[in-house]
């Protein structure tokens, strides 16, 4: 039912060697984060000294250390040797423990103390440390004070190697032992022993699978009710990944049927009512298809923030007093000398939604959404009312501020966050008459009852946004629920003016919402468009399919191994040499089974094709005429070109590209674009600063998103930026995000947040808006495939959108309608209310 929820394993990095030594020097140690620099002394080899990275929370020079890991070469430290994990062992030799000692690992052991101490109990020291450490006062200058002091050091360490050690022994990399130990202390080893899944909850990266390991590791039964609670957290946890608000319990059995790879159905019933008395999750009962009653499943946070968005809209509907006919010669006048023209359905919405205490305009691109909005504003302020805009995404809120000629600030910045909460809220309410809120459809339910929870009594409330754009990236669908409840009145903008209905962009968005497929020039049949102004082109490509990759693969390994074997084929004097290409094809045909999807490929043609355009257009049935591949460029290849080449060349090198991938995964799926463009635009060069974490590698100009809502930087999911510094040393960088130019700090911790954003999902996209964007539309997205994902990419470029694909895809995109309904209850909760849509 839901897709793959994405986690950071705790293992890093596979385990590929092992290095023993004794740790000479610390170079860099951060106490923050546990990152340190190290120079070993290796047993292997004690006359060399080496380099080695890892995440420890002490780190001590004379230490003896078994490191766990692989060998890397960094492009500005060379080689190096990257530990995932790291035991610490009894000091090996005298020396090396004298210089454990008096490195600074016990308060009140120096260096001499140390030398002292060693020179006393030789080997027996560890075991005096250990078992009988009052002995320590046989050395000169050690008395009953001092001996306090070492031995709470000593307690400590222990208390921090117990730690780590147990950490580790059960699966969890150096890493998150350090975050773990960070967050938990000494007490570290009795939280994990008693809820090991409180590990997936407490730390971004540990998911269900990595803590469910060490749950099983450290003796949990795998039907132990802990296990099935957690397992039912997980799911609904997943399900708002997908942006559902609830499950109901056949789902629910289901899903953790799968995720445990065993049939629990007969407990899970108890294990839900337990859950639910103890207040781990709340139960709604709505009405299934039937009329019947059906139990919903619901995340305490997620049921509450439901009922409170429903609540307080319904709290809201209802007209203020104005004077309309006040209103009306306002707008005539305004309009007559400002020059503004308003259609009828522009004049009624500005008339209408001034005078209702809340109201929802809707309509495509191209409707007139952003001049009645203007006018709005400029009549509230005109009645002499306090009118604040916000929008969920900051290049939303800079859109509407340049539009509106007024400041619009982000949802996070009018409810000032501040340290790990928002400052406005019932209690402390916004200082407003009217709240406009732009890009309305990006608004999740949680966000929406913060929102509603700082906004007075007696302010107005309006939501703009189109409805037929993707909806939020969190739970919940709130704009087309409230528009569907018909509780909240609702003025619908259709008609498309001229001037925007001559752009191709707001035509074929149009067309497309309506199921059409659009007429899209290609600049390949009509090379003029690129000068003509045509905003919207088609550039028909292909990329081989993973099945075509496969079939391409097995005819070539076929070939190659009974070519040697075909004797009887062959001219006699050299078994390679055959007679004529039908019996080479006649031969391996003999023990090929040919799929009915490939019958129309000449074998021999695949067989000799060079390179994977030759080997693309050879198992194709069709080549489009205005096909790249015909100029031996695929898909990918023809995204490069435009982002570096074309584009800038006929539209000016100054405007913002975005690629809009429908995937992450594939050739033409985010991740592999994001490296082939930073590969193309920004290569490693000497002095140009780079850090790797985990696989990604960032570069100092690189230009990168940021992946989840971080209340402590006040950076949040979908924001874009370049980063703009790196210090290898301390291992952070430095990003400046646009539009406002704000420079944030990341620690190692934050950067895996970061992704490369020359390439982002469309998903991400939503409230941005680019000066060109490039949509790769293929058959290997066509999980991801829907109407309204192309819809809102489309939508998103300002000047120039670029198609890269196949027409068949597209038109497969614009029939399919997304199959994944959300499942929320705000349009019933407010349909309750039987208010008639406006």
């Amino acid at each position: 039912m839901f897709r793959e929820a994405k986690e950071i394993f705790i293992t890093m990095a596979h385990i590929t060697e092992t290095l023993r030594g004794i740790v000479s020097r610390v170079t860099y140690h951060n106490p923050d984060t546990g990152w340190s620099v190290l120079r070993v002394q290796a047993f292997d080899n004690m006359q060399e000294q080496v380099t080695v990275t890892v995440h420890q929370t002490k780190v001590f020079a004379g230490a003896t250390m078994e490191f766990h890991g692989a060998w890397t070469v960094h492009p500005q430290f060379g080689r190096q040797f990257r530990a995932d994990e790291a035991i610490e062992k009894k000091p090996a030799t005298a020396a090396a423990l004298e210089k454990y000692l008096g490195s600074g690992l016990i308060k009140g052991v120096g260096p001499s103390t140390a030398r002292k101490i060693v020179r006393h109990f030789g080997e027996q020291t560890l075991e005096v440390f250990e078992n009988k450490i009052a002995r320590l006062q046989e050395v000169h200058g050690i008395a009953a004070r001092k001996l306090a002091m070492i031995e709470a050091a000593w307690q400590e360490h222990r208390m921090v190697r117990e730690v780590m050690t147990f950490l580790q022994g059960h699966g969890i990399s150096t890493l998150f032992s350090v975050r773990i130990y960070k967050k938990y202390g000494d007490r570290a080893i009795e939280m994990v022993l008693e809820d090991p899944y409180r590990l997936a909850n407490d730390f971004y990266g540990i998911g269900f699978f990595s803590a469910d390991k060490v749950a099983l590791s450290i003796g949990l039964a795998s039907d132990s009710e802990p296990r099935l609670i957690a397992a039912v957290r997980h799911v609904l946890a997943a399900a708002r990944e997908q942006g559902h608000c609830y499950l109901t319990a056949g789902q629910i059995a289901s899903e953790v049927r799968q995720l445990l790879e065993m049939d629990c159905d007969d407990r899970l019933p108890f294990v839900l009512v337990r859950m639910e008395a103890e207040n781990h999750l709340r139960v709604r009962t709505l009405a299934a298809g039937d009329g019947s009653p059906l139990s919903c499943y619901y995340s305490k946070s997620l049921y509450y923030d439901e009922a409170a968005v429903a609540t307080r809209l319904l709290a809201l509907v209802g007209a203020s007093g104005v004077d309309r006919q006040r209103v009306e010669a306002w707008i005539e006048r305004y309009c007559r000398t400002q020059e503004v023209t308003l259609s009828d359905e522009q004049a009624l919405a500005v008339r209408r939604i001034a005078e209702q205490r809340c109201a929802v305009l809707t309509g495509g691109p191209g409707c007139g959404k952003t001049t009645t909005t203007l006018v709005i504003v400029r009549l509230l302020e005109a009645m002499g009312l306090t009118v604040l805009l916000a929008a969920p995404t900051g290049r939303a809120a800079q859109r509407m501020s340049e539009v509106i000629g007024r400041e619009a600030r982000t949802i996070h910045r009018l409810l000032e966050w501040q340290n790990g909460s928002f400052q406005r809220h019932e209690d402390n309410p916004l200082d407003a008459d009217f709240l406009i809120i732009d890009e309305s459809s990006m608004l999740d339910i949680s966000l929406t009852a913060s929102l509603l929870q700082a906004v007075p009594g007696k302010c107005q409330l309006l939501l703009i946004g189109d409805a037929d754009q993707l909806p939020s990236v969190g739970a919940g669908n709130v704009l087309r629920d409230v528009i569907a409840s018909g509780a909240i009145p609702v003025f619908r903008l259709t008609k498309v003016f001229r001037q925007a209905g001559e752009s191709l962009i707001i035509r074929a968005a149009h067309q497309i919402n309506r199921g059409e497929i659009p007429a899209i020039a290609s600049p390949f049949k009509e090379p003029q468009v690129w000068q003509d102004g045509s905003d919207c082109l088609f550039v028909d490509s292909d990329e081989a399919t993973r099945e075509q990759l496969e079939f391409i693969t097995r005819v070539k390994r076929t070939f190659n191994w009974q070519l040697p074997q075909l004797e009887g084929l062959t001219t006699g004097t050299n078994p390679f040499e055959f007679r004529t290409a039908e019996a080479v094809t006649s031969a391996a045909e003999h023990d090929f089974v040919i799929p009915a999807k490939f019958r129309h490929v000449d074998l021999h043609q695949v067989r000799q094709a060079a390179g994977p355009v030759a080997e693309l257009k050879a198992v194709l049935a069709r080549v489009h005429p205005w096909s790249t591949l015909h100029y031996g460029l695929t898909a990918l290849d023809t995204v490069v070109r435009l982002y570096l080449q074309w584009i800038p060349k006929y539209q000016g090198a100054g405007g913002e590209i975005q690629i809009l991938c429908p995937m992450v995964r594939g050739t033409l799926g985010t991740a592999n674009v994001n490296v082939v463009i930073q590969q193309a635009v920004n290569p490693p060069r000497e002095g140009r600063a780079e850090i790797q974490v985990g696989e990604r590698l960032f570069r100092v100009g690189d230009r990168v998103i940021h992946r989840r809502n971080n209340y402590d930087l006040a950076v949040f999911n979908g924001d874009i930026g370049e980063i703009v510094a790196i210090d290898n040393e301390d291992l952070t960088c430095t990003v400046r995000f646009v539009p406002d130019g704000r420079e944030v700090g990341y620690q190692r911790d934050d950067i895996v947040e970061l992704d490369l954003a020359y390439a982002i999902t469309i998903h991400k996209s939503q409230g941005s808006e680019f000066s060109a964007v490039i949509i790769p539309v293929l058959n290997q997205h066509f999980k991801m495939l829907y109407r309204n994902l192309i819809y809102t990419g489309l939508t998103r470029a300002r000047r120039l959108a670029v198609f890269v694909g196949t027409r068949k895809a597209l038109a497969m995109a614009i029939r399919q309608q997304d199959p994944l309904q959300r499942q929320t209850a705000l349009e019933e909760l407010l349909r309750s209310g039987s208010i008639m849509d406006g």
